[in-house]
This record gives structure tokens, sequence and C-alpha cells, in this order.
């Protein structure tokens, strides 16, 4: 049985990747670490026989472990990635990956070097709603898909437990060096998803990779170019962006991306139009036109209900487990996180532009 240690002991970790753990036949936890004190003893009882550390190094030091599970802010990703790596273990890591193509070639080189998967946390692809659309497609329900509408509502954004305090990263990591140092900004509003330094950005960042990696797998192509605007529509006082605008181009087909915090409701919907017919989905709702007939379902959790979804990990969890002891399946979620970085690069790059289309 994989030994692993789960990194971070926030909202994610607790109610979406500790259950996904629980009665794992293939991997136990054995050790966990967050800087809190009060999370690890939160943690105990569910974690009765884990060894709990307050700094990372500490853990990594004393356990003879597989791999790890990260669950700590994004912009402490790379760090904790690259010394989990260099220190011979497989690495599972919630999304984003990292947060610019400079950390995403650190990563992806010490992954070459040490021969361990490296694998992103991709969730949404294991909703039951976003798996039957994703079958409907590569069954060619719709025929060749040429345009993708991709929408996200929100109010806010999801609140983050135990804030990164301003000037110092301990309490998420522990001593890690290479960590950004959280911005007073994002600090001052208590949630790192509102700091720059720990989020990488707003909406874009915490929803735009979602979307993204979604798209990738209906469409299986390259994208060509990207544009996006980005927007403080309700809340200018936020260093980062709380609304989002983006058109991805492909060589076969067009993905316009619009998602917010400063919606008055919460929902999330998409429409995948092909050459025979289209898919729209309305939160819970999925409907195929296909060849002039209609057919709908509907699932029992909506898409924009609930942000830890244990059961979509428990499939993520199964990925990453197969992918370590199936060496032909290498590579696969990597390939497809790197675009996700780059596209999101490029997209900030192209709201400073104007909103320039630019080729990815």
């Amino acid at each position: 049985m994989l030994r692993g240690a789960i990194i971070g002991l926030g909202n994610v970790a607790v109610n979406g990747h500790l259950p996904g753990w629980e009665g794992c036949e293939q991997a136990q936890i054995v050790a966990a670490a967050d800087a809190i004190e009060p999370r690890l003893v939160e943690a105990r009882g569910r974690l009765p026989k884990a060894r709990l550390y307050t700094e990372v190094e500490a853990l990594l030091a004393s356990e003879p472990l597989d791999f790890i599970d990260i669950c700590t802010p994004p912009g402490t990703h790379a760090s904790i990635t690259h010394l989990a790596l260099q220190r011979g273990l497989h690495v599972l890591c919630e999304k984003p990956l990292v947060l610019s193509p400079d950390e995403l070639r650190l990563v992806r080189r010490a992954q070459v070097e040490s021969g361990r998967v490296l694998h992103t946390v991709h969730n949404w692809l294991y909703a039951p709603i976003i798996k039957k659309a994703t079958d409907l497609i590569l069954e060619g329900q719709i025929g060749t898909v040429r345009h993708i509408s991709w929408q996200v509502l929100r109010r806010e954004p999801s609140i983050s437990v135990g804030p990164v305090l301003s000037g110092s990263t301990e309490l998420t990591i522990g001593s890690v060096e290479g960590c950004p140092e959280p911005s007073q900004g994002g600090a001052a509003h208590g949630n790192w998803r509102l700091d720059p330094a720990m989020a990488g950005g707003g909406i874009l960042l915490d929803h735009g990779w979602h979307a993204l990696y979604i798209i990738l797998r209906w469409l299986c192509q390259d994208p060509r170019t990207i544009s996006a605007t980005l927007e403080k529509r309700v809340h200018p006082e936020w260093p980062v962006e709380d609304t989002a605008t983006v058109q991805v181009n492909f060589p076969e087909a067009v993905a316009d991306i619009f998602l917010t915090w400063a919606a008055s409701s919460r929902g999330n919907s998409a429409v995948i139009e092909g050459t025979r017919g289209a898919i729209r989905i309305e939160d819970g709702t999925l409907i195929l036109k296909s060849d002039g007939d209609e057919q709908d379902w509907t699932f029992e959790q909506p898409l924009s209900q609930g942000s830890h979804h244990p059961e979509w990990f428990c499939q993520v969890r199964d990925e990453f487990l197969q992918e370590i002891s199936d060496t032909e399946r290498s590579g696969e979620n990597l390939a497809m996180a790197s675009h996700c970085v780059q596209l999101l690069h490029r997209a900030k790059e192209s709201h400073a532009r104007g909103g320039q289309h630019l080729s990815v």
C-alpha cells in the first residue's frame, strides 16, 4: 500500500480530499502538515494514526512516503511540488498546478529528473453532468464541435479557512523556501483568493482553470490564440479582478468563457454547438438536440452546488494512482495542466494589451 501525506488542511483538504482517501485500498494517508495548529487538532479525529507536522520540510525529512497531496494556496504549489519531486515523491496537487510559465518549467524539470508522477486535480471532469456531456461529444452525437460557451456566475469567491497573514507564509505551509510573500491588499480581505501573491489572480485563475481543462477535453485540439478582458465590476477595492471574459480559438472551434464573482445569483451553464446538434447544460440539467430529436437528463447535484466534491475527488485519486502504476498513462494530465498554465498566462498578457488576440 502506498504511503501519502496531505499538505495543508483547509476547506478543500478536510471536505474534499480526506473523505476521498478514507477507505482507499491502494493508499493511505500516514502524515499531514499545516502550520495552523488548531487545524491539526481538528484533523486528529479524521487521521487518528497519522503523524502531524507544522512544517512541510520536517514532514518530508521524517516520513518514508510515496506521494504527497498538496492542498495549500496556489502561490505555494511550485515550491512544495519542487521539493517533493526532488525527494523522489509522486505529487498530486490542487489546481492551479502553478502560477506562471517559469514555475511550470521548474516543476516539469524536477518531474523529468525524478521520473515521478505530477498530477493536477481536475475534479470537474468527473462531475456526472460533465461526464455525460463528454460521452455525448465523443460518441459524435452533435458531430464536430464548432463553438463552446461556458459561464460561471458567483456572488463572491469561496471562503478560505485561516487567512494567510501579511508578512508571513508560515501559517499555511511552514518553512519552505521560494514561496511568495502575501500582498498587503489580499491579506487585508482575509481570503487568500483575493491575494495576488497567493492566488495568482482573481476569478480567472480560480474558475478559468476548470473551464480550460474541460474545454480542452471536449475539443481534443491544441489552442491557437487567446484573448481576455479582466474587470472589477463590483469590487474596485479588490487587488484582483471579479470578472473575466475570455475567448480561445482552436483550429476547428471557438470557446467563449465568462466568469464572475459579481453576479446576483449563483449558477453554471454551457452550450456546446456541433455540426449535427447541440448540448445545453443549465446547472443540473443537460439537454441534447441532435438530428431533430431532443433528450434531457437531470442530475442530483447541480454544478454550482458546493465547492469540495469528495465523490469527484475519488475518481481523481484513482486516476493519479493508476498513473503511478501504469507508465503508459504518464504525462496525460500534466500535458493538460501545462496548457492551462500557458493559456492563463497569455490571457493576462492579452488583458494588459487591451484584449488583443495572442498566440499560444
